[in-house]
């Protein structure tokens, strides 16, 4: 996938693990999503998610809407990424 590293500005293309292993590393990935997004309860609505690393073996997904940053934020472990980190889905992913 394509892929926009805003800090070096360059372009790469890499994979779903190659995502991973730059979050691992302490990088933040992107997800800008073509369309807004509601969880199932219908609390939290967003077009952004941002991807961090807390230790390699967690993660944290901080979200955004219309460039506003939310208060939210979810925690995941390897496993719960496979169910919840979709980079296929975003119409746009940056490294930053």
């Amino acid at each position: 996938m394509h892929v926009v590293d805003t800090v070096h500005k360059t372009e790469l293309d890499t994979d779903y693990n190659g995502l991973i292993d730059f979050m691992v590393k302490g990088r933040q990935v992107d997800l800008y999503l073509p369309k807004e997004k509601t969880d199932s309860d219908g609390y939290l609505t967003w077009d952004v998610e941002h991807w961090t690393s807390v230790d390699g073996r967690r993660f944290i997904r901080c979200y955004s809407l219309k460039g506003r940053v939310l208060r939210d934020s979810t925690s995941h472990n390897t496993y719960d990424m496979k169910n919840d980190f979709h980079p296929e889905e975003a119409e746009k992913v940056c490294l930053s």
